[in-house]
């Protein structure tokens, strides 16, 4: 009988530690969590003289991938709380700059043709309105096995909360990669896990479409994108929006028959149909412009580096929209004098040291 007690009694606990010896993940910005993840984002150049001075200690890197696709990678960290961090690289070469300027958009579910041995089947969008960054697919394509393979290592060690990290193109490619891991099928990855994503300085991933699925599946705090307003990144890729970008029932896409029904000036409908013809043909070249520059030309550098890729239809459309809850982080009084662009560095705002600092200062009072 006293085995039996002392038996119960060493149960409780053992598993009465083991439920406080791992974090539980909350929705909401985390200042401190934002820049402690960052931080570790920032390792990736650990070999570098422009490599962070310090590092939370409460991490470990239990991972490195090697470079896939356009010279993509990540790094994995489980924190001493059983918290795995998923930091994505960002833009570091030629090859991973063809990644960003590969920017024509195609449908948000689809397969790619990697080479001749891999037709990756994706889906980063339940709504079939959504287009997304073409070069960012590719990205997104090559690491999801990998990023998959570790979640599910760790997912059977009892890791089941995840955030995923990631700085300018590593945060375009966050975006995507959370989209993957929603829509995967089961037999891919568990669905009891916990996700949450930092974007920091993202560029914009797709369309409106596509940033409402992805706004949908990560709400209630579960998403955000950090954002020093005097980057030009965030900005990013050039956009035009035409009448064919807007949502079916918009009466724009159908506006003769709303004027002939509603106006009855023919005059008011001569010029009303005159000006938006006159404003979409504008519009139009340009996505042809667009087209032409960073689809045409861009596919035959990408091809070199991926010699067995094969382009999927691209769509006309540039009309990329922003993602995620927006975290504004506007300089204040002695911001210019610490990070002072000299009509050279066009990076000085887009680098780490000007998040952190904003961060700091307006959610730690550092």
């Amino acid at each position: 009988m006293r085995f039996i007690i002392h038996f119960f009694v060493l149960f409780f606990v053992f598993f009465s530690f083991s439920s406080f010896s791992q974090a539980i993940l909350k929705p909401g910005f985390d200042a401190q969590e934002f820049i402690d993840v960052l931080h570790l984002e920032w390792a990736h150049q650990d070999t570098s003289k422009y490599a962070p001075k310090s590092l939370p200690t409460n991490y470990k890197r239990v991972y490195r991938s090697p470079n896939v696709g356009l010279n993509n990678k990540f790094d994995f960290w489980l924190s001493d709380d059983s918290i795995g961090v998923i930091c994505i690289r960002y833009t570091v070469d030629g090859s991973s700059w063809l990644e960003n300027l590969y920017s024509g958009m195609i449908k948000a579910s689809g397969s790619l043709h990697l080479n001749d041995n891999t037709n990756f089947h994706y889906k980063f969008s339940n709504d079939d309105k959504s287009l997304v960054h073409h070069g960012w697919a590719i990205g997104a394509c090559y690491l999801a096995p990998l990023i998959t393979k570790i979640i599910n290592d760790y997912h059977k060690k009892g890791v089941k909360q995840f955030i995923i990290v990631g700085h300018s193109q590593g945060a375009a490619l966050a975006y995507l990669i959370r989209s993957y891991l929603e829509y995967a099928p089961d037999s891919v990855i568990p669905k009891d896990i916990t996700y949450k994503v930092y974007s920091c300085a993202a560029p914009k991933p797709g369309n409106m479409f596509y940033a409402y699925d992805y706004d949908f599946i990560t709400r209630n705090g579960w998403a955000y994108r950090i954002v020093n307003s005097s980057d030009w990144v965030p900005q990013t890729p050039f956009s035009t929006q035409s009448i064919n970008d807007l949502h079916p029932v918009n009466p724009y896409t159908n506006r003769k028959a709303v004027l002939n029904k509603r106006v009855k000036s023919r005059f008011l409908r001569w010029y009303v149909n005159h000006a938006v013809h006159d404003i979409e043909k504008a519009a139009r070249k340009t996505n042809r412009k667009y087209r032409k520059y960073l689809t045409k030309r861009v596919d035959q550098y990408v091809k070199k580096v991926l010699i067995q890729y094969q382009s999927p239809e691209v769509n006309s459309s540039n009309a990329f929209a922003p993602a995620g809850i927006p975290i504004i982080l506007q300089p204040n009084a002695q911001y210019d004098s610490l990070f002072k662009f000299n009509g050279e560095n066009v990076f000085v705002h887009h680098l780490f040291e000007p998040y952190i600092y904003l961060t700091e200062f307006y959610y730690l009072k550092k």
